[in-house]
């Protein structure tokens, strides 16, 4: 067996005086405590410190909703007496779980390959050469000690070069005197051979150090190429290179698949359903790259096609089903733009269907992909993201956005969490990227997409969804800020979801979106997940008549068969992560559930203004939507009002004031165009009064239900929503002045 040696180089700088300020954003300990459960979480199936660790944390997530419940359910306000003794019960388990997991990391420092940092009049980082058996496709944890000699409190960034086998997730860290801090590098081989990865220390702009760490992987590997994960869920993958684990499958009792481009002649990945006469169906057993799901009713209804039920499988254009071919048939899909094909199996079981394209979305210059995706979907497991490639290229998605998120899990208490941010070049290929980004939640604040992130923002969910007894602190909008600051493009995830119904507000689904008017008053959210789990159109309409900019995406969430995708135009751009986020960010796009929409105005696509000074104009408006079978109705809408309907719009039409125009059909949504005259910014007053009325509502939360650690805290949030609610009445007493109460002419 090959072994695996680290190896820590270091790099020393004399530093003279390292303490500062830092007001975190919430709780240190929170972010501490959550670095420290995702690596409790890996170490758990194999130490019975960790396990015994994740206990207690299951402890406290039961305890901290018990003070959910005791507001939402039974009606109590979070000063009450009962609650106030919950929060304590919570906040003492919390101590104590962080207590107890610096203890269990510091005891293993002497069994894990570890590496130690001191800072006093110099940076000391010393660890021994460890020899570590690693094999390929498994994980080994290193623990990193920091502490600290200096007084006051020691911020560190922590930034790591690009690896995909040597793994850290790039992070801020406080470090108090005399209390030792742990965080980890996680050594994951994908193949044989060594990697490397260099983490670098600053303080502010200041470089501090670094260190190295090696590695290189093991044979035999660790996957488990056929795994029955529940009864829910099978696979059955294998690659060339472990021939020796494939399942043998007589060729003679089996369907034997070899499905291609019929343009290209590649072997094409492809969603396979096969059945029998009776309608019973067949998933497994396979031999050959490929995954298997044995569920039903999953995924979402496309308008090009019958709902396919399930149990189904992908394919990597090639494979071997072992049933017998005799009065199958079988259905093969690959995304929107290409035709399913249902074809009889033959008697001698070889299925060669070619599947065709009805279009060919990237040689217009669209390239499609989704922005909110979990690697806990169709029976896909937590930590099982090698299968991820194959099914997102089953599904023809350009662009697939894995996020990171926590709560509501008993399992794991932070999920969809195998990667650090960013685009994952080892899973992706040239037409198809896998990136990772982070969804933080709060209900009822809401759920954010994060996506272009350097570093996971921690505490990656506060309140009650944190688990943790922790505070509805900070709110969204902080967050926001700080992912705008990285670079970052923001979503609102479930937009809209509930807000305008008039039902009690909880801290809990579906309450999941009611700082949302602030945030996009505000100017830092700048997409709304409109095609995905409870987006809601008819809110998107409403904060665009209030004239803000914000753009439709779609994020299917927990589902990803024939889910929703948005089609990014790049023109003559590369097709990277970075230019397809860009171009989502600007609005340069449309949202589908299968049919393909164009639509220009002046000839300038979504995403674009037109100024003008005043008067009377008029604007040349051109759309189409197209599916298989060829152009479906398409309606053109001003402010929310249609203003032209058919099977394709070339016309001319006259506005007299700002507006945004769009198009939409069965399916479909463009993304706006933006009329704007001089002096006139759009906004209507009945359209403020609505999210006036749900600030007021999540303001009256936030006096008697949130849960805060400090009044400063609680002050911050209400500060945030006046700033807010005063943005939205600068814009009614405005559209006032310019006689527009409703953009809709039956009022």
């Amino acid at each position: 067996m090959v072994k695996k040696t680290l190896l820590l180089f270091i790099v020393l700088l004399m530093i003279t005086d390292i303490s500062s300020a830092h007001d975190p954003k919430t709780n240190p300990e929170l972010a501490e405590l959550n670095d420290y459960m995702m690596a409790i979480q890996t170490l758990r199936h194999s130490d019975a410190g960790a396990e015994s660790l994740f206990k207690n944390w299951q402890t406290l997530r039961e305890e901290s909703w018990e003070i959910r419940e005791m507001t939402d359910d039974q009606g109590l306000n979070i000063d009450h007496p009962d609650v106030q003794k919950q929060v304590k019960l919570s906040t003492d388990l919390r101590t104590q779980l962080l207590e107890n997991s610096r203890t269990y990391f510091s005891e293993k420092m002497d069994q894990f390959p570890s590496i130690s940092i001191r800072f006093g009049d110099e940076i000391s980082i010393s660890g021994l050469k460890s020899e570590v058996d690693t094999p390929v496709g498994s994980r080994e944890v290193v623990l990193v000690e920091f502490t600290t000699e200096s007084p006051g409190h020691t911020h560190l960034k922590l930034e790591s070069s690009e690896s995909e086998e040597i793994l850290f997730w790039s992070k801020e860290i406080m470090l108090t005197k005399d209390q030792p801090l742990y965080t980890f590098v996680y050594v994951a081989p994908m193949d044989e051979g060594t990697e490397a990865a260099t983490i670098t220390i600053n303080q502010e702009d200041n470089f501090m150090g670094s260190f190295t760490v090696r590695g290189s992987g093991t044979l035999p590997a660790t996957y488990d190429w056929y795994n029955h994960i529940s009864a829910e869920t099978q696979f059955d993958i294998n690659h060339a290179e472990y021939s020796e684990n494939e399942k043998t499958i007589d060729s003679e009792n089996a369907i034997q698949f070899d499905i291609r481009d019929d343009e290209s002649g590649d072997p094409l990945p492809v969603r396979v359903e096969v059945k029998d006469e009776e309608g019973n169906r067949y998933w497994t057993p396979l031999q050959g790259p490929s995954y298997a799901v044995d569920r039903e009713s999953v995924g979402w209804q496309t308008p090009l096609w019958t709902f396919q039920n399930g149990p189904f499988f992908y394919i990597n254009g090639r494979a071997k089903l072992g049933v017998e071919p005799e009065g199958k048939t079988a259905r093969i899909y690959h995304g929107f733009e290409y035709e399913p094909v249902e074809v009889q199996v033959p008697e001698d079981g070889i299925v060669t269907e070619p599947l065709k394209r009805w279009i060919n979305m990237k040689n217009r210059g669209w390239y499609s992909g989704h922005t909110h995706i979990h690697t806990t979907d169709v029976g896909l497991p937590v930590q099982y993201s090698r299968f991820w490639p194959l099914v997102t290229q089953g599904e023809g998605f350009g662009v697939s956005a894995i996020l990171t998120l926590q709560g509501e899990r008993v399992d794991h208490a932070i999920y969809a969490d195998e990667y650090p941010m960013g685009p994952l070049k080892s899973h992706s290929n040239s037409d198809h990227l896998i990136t990772y980004g982070e969804e933080y939640r709060n209900n009822p604040y809401g759920h954010l997409a994060l996506l272009g992130l350097d570093r996971l923002i921690f505490p990656i969910a506060s309140g009650s969804i944190g688990e943790m007894g922790g505070p509805d602190y900070p709110p969204n909008e902080f967050i926001l800020k700080d992912a705008v600051e990285q670079g970052g493009v923001t979503i609102g995830a479930h937009f809209g979801s509930y807000i305008t119904e008039e039902e009690p507000i909880f801290a809990t689904w579906p309450s999941t979106g009611f700082e949302m008017p602030v945030n996009a008053a505000l100017g830092n959210m700048h997409l709304a997940e409109i095609y995905g789990n409870a987006g809601q159109l008819d809110v998107w309409y409403k904060l665009l008549n209030c004239g803000f900019n914000i753009f439709a995406t779609s994020g299917p969430d927990w589902s990803m068969k024939d889910t929703p995708r948005a089609y990014v135009y790049l023109g003559e751009d590369t097709f990277n992560v970075d230019n397809w986020l860009d171009g989502l960010k600007h609005g340069r796009s449309f949202i589908t559930k299968g049919p393909m929409l164009f639509f220009t105005v002046d000839g300038l696509k979504p995403g674009n203004e037109i100024p003008y000074t005043d008067g009377s104009v008029e604007v040349h408006i051109e759309a189409s939507a197209l599916n298989p079978d060829g152009m479906q109705p398409v309606e053109i809408v001003v402010n929310g009002e249609v203003v032209a309907k058919g099977n394709g719009i070339n016309q001319t039409i006259t506005l007299n004031d700002s507006a945004w125009i769009a198009a939409r059909t069965e399916g479909a949504h463009s993304n706006p165009v933006f009329v704007n005259f001089e002096q006139r910014p759009r906004g209507f007053a009945e359209e403020t009064a609505e999210f006036i009325s749900v600030i007021n509502r999540l303001e009256d939360w936030v006096q008697t239900k949130a849960l805060f650690e400090s009044n400063e805290q609680k002050e911050a949030v209400l500060d945030l929503l006046e700033e807010g609610r005063a943005v939205y009445e600068s814009i009614s007493h405005r559209a006032v002045e310019f006689g527009r109460t409703s953009p809709y002419q039956s009022d």
